[in-house]
C-alpha cells in the first residue's frame, strides 16, 4: 500500500521546511526541493536522471535497492525509511518506498562530474546485499503460496 505523500516537506537533516528551486540542465528544467539551511536537495523519483542525464545512475540508485535501511534519515516525501547507496565515491540516501533521493550540498555536482562507468558496476558488498534481498523475496513468495494453499484446504 503506497504511503501518503506529505503536504509540507522538511529537510531530513535539520527539519527546516524545504523550498522549491528550478534547476536547469541537459535542456530540461526540474523543480527540486531545497533546504535553505544546509543546501541539501530532495529529488522525486527519476529526477536524478533528468538532472544528470545518466540512466545508469538512476538504475543504480533506485532499481537495485536492498531491503535494509542503513540511513538515519526519514524521507521528506513519504516519511519512509531511507537507505544509503554508493554511487562512485558519493553516498546517497534513497527512500525504500517512493525512491526519492536526498543529496547533501555538492553531491549532485559530484555525481554529474563522475565517470558514468562508475555507475555500471557493483561492489562485492552490493552484490551480496542484492542476492540476500532476492532470496528473502523468494522465501516470502513461497510462504505466501503455502499459506494460500493451506487456506484453500479448510472448510
Amino acid at each position: 500500500m503506497p504511503r501518503k505523500i506529505r503536504e509540507a516537506r522538511e529537510c531530513p537533516r535539520d527539519w527546516t521546511p524545504l523550498g522549491k528551486q528550478l534547476r536547469h540542465t541537459h535542456l530540461r528544467t526540474v523543480e527540486v526541493d531545497l533546504c535553505p539551511r544546509c543546501n541539501g536537495i530532495f529529488l522525486d523519483k527519476k529526477e536524478i536522471r533528468k538532472l544528470t542525464g545518466d540512466r545508469s545512475l538512476n538504475k543504480l540508485l533506485t532499481k537495485y535497492l536492498g531491503l535494509d535501511s542503513d540511513s538515519q534519515l526519514v524521507c521528506p516525501n513519504c516519511g519512509g525509511l531511507m537507505d544509503i547507496e554508493d554511487a562512485g565515491d558519493v553516498r546517497v540516501d534513497v527512500c525504500l518506498d517512493c525512491e526519492g533521493v536526498w543529496l547533501d550540498a555538492g553531491e549532485l555536482e559530484r555525481l554529474a562530474a563522475a565517470d558514468p562507468a562508475e555507475f555500471r558496476k557493483f561492489t562485492p558488498q552490493k552484490i551480496e546485499e542484492l542476492l540476500k534481498a532476492k532470496e528473502i523475496r523468494r522465501e516470502e513468495h513461497r510462504q505466501a503460496i503455502r499459506s494460500l494453499f493451506r487456506g484453500l484446504g479448510r472448510p
